[in-house]
C-alpha cells in the first residue's frame, strides 16, 4: 500500500482525506479500533499543522501526505510548503503553566502514540512510524 496525495490548505480537505484514508487502511490491514483512531488522530495534528503552521492557510501552497506499507512499518509523511520550525524548541506541554492552554499539544501527542518521529527539511516535513504486527499487515510481512 502506498498512497500519495497532495491537499491544499484548508482544513475543509480533510473529510474527504480521511474518508479515502479509512478505505484504503480497512481494505489492506487489519487494524484494531484503536490503532486506527491513532494513525487518523496523529495524522489530522500532523495535517493541521501543516496547514495552520507551515502553509498559514496560504490557497497557493499545498500539503504532501504519503502514508505506506515498508515491511512491518506503516510509515506517514507530511510535508508543507512553509518556512518551517525547529521542533526542539516546542514548549512542554505537560508544564504546569501550559496545562490549561487550549494548543500546543499536537507535536507531544504524535512522539506518545507513534515509534518513531523525526522532523526534516528544516521543519517542512514530518516522517512517523508506527510497527505493525503480522495480524495488522494481513500476512503481507
Amino acid at each position: 500500500m502506498n498512497i500519495l496525495k497532495r491537499l491544499p490548505s484548508r482544513f475543509e480537505a480533510l473529510p474527504e482525506f480521511f474518508s479515502f484514508l479509512d478505505a484504503e487502511l480497512n481494505r489492506e490491514l487489519h487494524l484494531s479500533h484503536d490503532l486506527l483512531f491513532h494513525i487518523k488522530l496523529v495524522l489530522e495534528e500532523a495535517l493541521t499543522n501543516a496547514i495552520k503552521h507551515g502553509n498559514k492557510f496560504d490557497p497557493k501552497r499545498y500539503v504532501d501526505v504519503e502514508v505506506a506499507v515498508k515491511g512491518d512499518l506503516l510509515v506517514m509523511k507530511v510535508r508543507d510548503e512553509g518556512a518551517g520550525f525547529d521542533h526542539e524548541r516546542l514548549p512542554d506541554p505537560t508544564l504546569q503553566e501550559r496545562l490549561m492552554k487550549t494548543s500546543g499539544r499536537g507535536v507531544f501527542l504524535i512522539r506518545q502514540l507513534m515509534d518513531e518521529v523525526n522532523f526534516h527539511n528544516g521543519g517542512r516535513e514530518i516522517h512517523m512510524v508506527k510497527k505493525l504486527s503480522r495480524e495488522q499487515l494481513s500476512g503481507k510481512v
